[in-house]
């Protein structure tokens, strides 16, 4: 029954969606029938919520990653056969590669716009009387996602056209045929978006959990206001939301140390247990503010399996040892993200699994430490660095557990958050204590699609070196070749859309 209804509210979201900007079609009679028979009461709004919601799922399912990560300074590709990954690892990007389109981003702008326009509509005639916190949900969702899709678009594109009005038929689409929309522009969009959203949403869904991880909440828009001042280098702002979130009783780090087990000297499997590993396994833990939920059962892979889910041969992609070998012998983070040295298994059970069935892992856009860290960011950036180093130690001390003579993991003077850690954190200069907390985000938060984006806005992928071809260069030398280049299709489709520079 559940998978039935799943599937008709994914069926009733392609009705209302917009044509596709790879396509110039006839006057769509879908939807015709959308405005002619859609939208007459609350749960066809939600229903193309829904839809959107899985729009988003097929936008970044493992495209997170490639987005996010996949040319920074964390994996390694093990399949030479992909021309795709082998270009991001090198950062050799072309307009032919399907990854460059965008247009998966803009059906869910698409769907976001029809729903904004379509619900205020209907409060104006009257349909949501007695049901403002239903209006306010739906309204304040797809103005979330309508921003959250314009913040990654512009984190890898740059300027992208700024649409906001529904694109609903063949007389409509050619105002799709725009230029690039200054990037300023699209932000002032993004943020007024959020701020909307922000107030229309509850802290969370009663008790449905996976309601409230897998939706936007108040929280979620947080989360998304914080990356956004992050990248903007708005401290004073990122300070403010991430402490809304610091104080939402929703969220708390998820427990790994556990001082009456010694994980280091058990089987690897039994990690899986922890509350850590169960928040990627199994998904919607207790750290998790927004995630893309995925379930076999209701028809929904996430694809995960095939970027990091098995041996040579299976994976994309395994962790470079460079990285790997960061991570001290008492990380406990060590046996949940691999396998073996460097066999990416965060998101997988260590043991056996069916590889059909288990390809349905959530996708973690937003959680806790995430906020933690960028916000310990700022502080030291404002120049708190006791505020940045307690910060640091709760994300340490979940894994190392709270410092003290007896404990094996963290002693109180020489381990991760002792006295000498301390000491050494406070002496160091604001650009040598950014550099820590970098790291520790690049260990906490390691194939979860946020090294890139780190090492982008704070200026340090022109510092961090990889190894390409037995050559040790930066990441990037050309400031402009951090951005993706726009595929070809959607030049030759509106020619009013420039190239990025470097790939003319």
């Amino acid at each position: 029954m559940k998978t039935k209804i799943q599937h008709i509210l994914i069926a009733i979201s392609f009705l209302v969606v917009f044509a596709s900007c790879n396509s110039v079609l006839d006057k769509d009679p879908l939807t015709e029938y959308t405005y002619d028979n859609f939208w007459n009461e609350p749960a066809q709004a939600s229903a193309a919520l829904s839809g959107a919601y899985f729009r988003l799922q097929s936008t970044l399912n493992t495209e997170f990653i490639s987005y996010g990560e996949a040319r920074a300074d964390i994996l390694e590709v093990t399949r030479p056969d992909n021309v795709t990954t082998l270009a991001l690892q090198n950062n050799t990007l072309n307009p032919d590669l399907g990854l460059t389109d965008w247009t998966n981003f803009y059906r869910v702008i698409g769907q976001a716009n029809l729903i904004i326009k379509n619900v205020q509509e209907m409060r104006a005639k009257g349909l949501y009387v007695n049901q403002d916190a239903e209006y306010n949900r739906v309204l304040g969702q797809a103005l979330g996602l309508r921003a959250l899709c314009y913040l990654y678009m512009v984190k890898v594109w740059g300027a992208v056209p700024l649409i906001t009005e529904p694109v609903i038929s063949n007389g409509d689409i050619n105002a799709f045929k725009t230029p690039r929309t200054d990037t300023i522009q699209v932000y002032n969009q993004i943020v007024a978006d959020l701020l909307r959203a922000q107030p229309l949403l509850p802290t969370s869904y009663s008790s449905d959990a996976r309601r409230t991880r897998a939706t936007l909440t108040r929280g979620g828009i947080d989360a998304i206001l914080t990356d956004y001042y992050m990248w903007r280098n708005d401290l004073d702002s990122a300070l403010v939301t991430s402490a809304r979130i610091l104080s939402n009783t929703q969220y708390r780090l998820a427990n790994l140390y556990d001082p009456a087990i010694d994980y280091l000297a058990r089987p690897q499997v039994d990690i899986d247990n922890t509350e850590y590993a169960k928040m990627f396994i199994d998904g919607f833990g207790p750290e998790s503010i927004f995630e893309m939920a995925f379930s076999f059962d209701e028809g929904t892979t996430s694809g995960l399996i095939s970027l990091f889910g098995g041996g040579e041969g299976l994976a994309q992609y395994f962790a470079k040892s460079e990285f790997a070998s960061k991570f001290l012998p008492t990380d406990l983070r060590v046996l949940a993200n691999f396998k073996s040295d460097v066999q990416i298994f965060k998101m997988f059970p260590k043991g056996t699994f069916d590889r059909v069935t288990a390809n349905d892992k959530n996708v973690i856009l937003y959680r806790l430490a995430d906020i933690i860290l960028m916000r310990a960011e700022a502080l030291t950036l404002k120049g708190d660095r006791n505020g940045a180093w307690a910060l640091l130690r709760r994300v340490r001390e979940r894994v190392f557990g709270v410092a003290s003579s007896t404990n094996n993991y963290n002693n109180d003077i020489t381990g991760p958050t002792g006295s000498n850690a301390r000491a050494a954190f406070l002496a160091l200069s604001v650009n040598e204590a950014h550099d820590v907390i970098l790291e520790e985000r690049q260990k906490e938060l390691c194939f979860e699609g946020k090294r890139w984006f780190d090492l982008v806005r704070t200026g340090r992928v022109f510092t961090t070196k990889v190894i390409v071809n037995d050559t040790e260069r930066p990441i990037v030398v050309n400031a402009e070749n951090i951005l993706f280049p726009i595929n070809l299709n959607i030049i030759r489709q509106n020619p009013l859309i420039e190239q990025n520079n470097f790939y003319k």
